[in-house]
């Protein structure tokens, strides 16, 4: 049962990408609230896939998931 639970905890790596991930998107939030043209830009995509795209083009990088290489 212990085994299971260390598997599952986070990696400090990953702790580390997850809470630059959440700076990443606290920065997109303030970047649209005050830019009109890039908060139409971001309405306009469609899926996932459209986000990442157009917030790495804005130099973001918020594509991967935790755990993800």
């Amino acid at each position: 049962m212990i085994k299971n639970l260390v598997r599952r905890l986070m990696s400090d790596k990953d702790l580390s990408n997850f809470l630059k991930k959440i700076e990443q998107l606290n920065q997109i939030a303030e970047l649209i609230k005050n830019n009109p043209s890039k908060k139409l830009y971001l309405s306009k995509c469609k899926n996932h896939d459209e986000v990442i795209k157009l917030t790495t083009e804005w130099g973001f990088d918020i594509g991967k998931r935790w755990g993800e290489n």
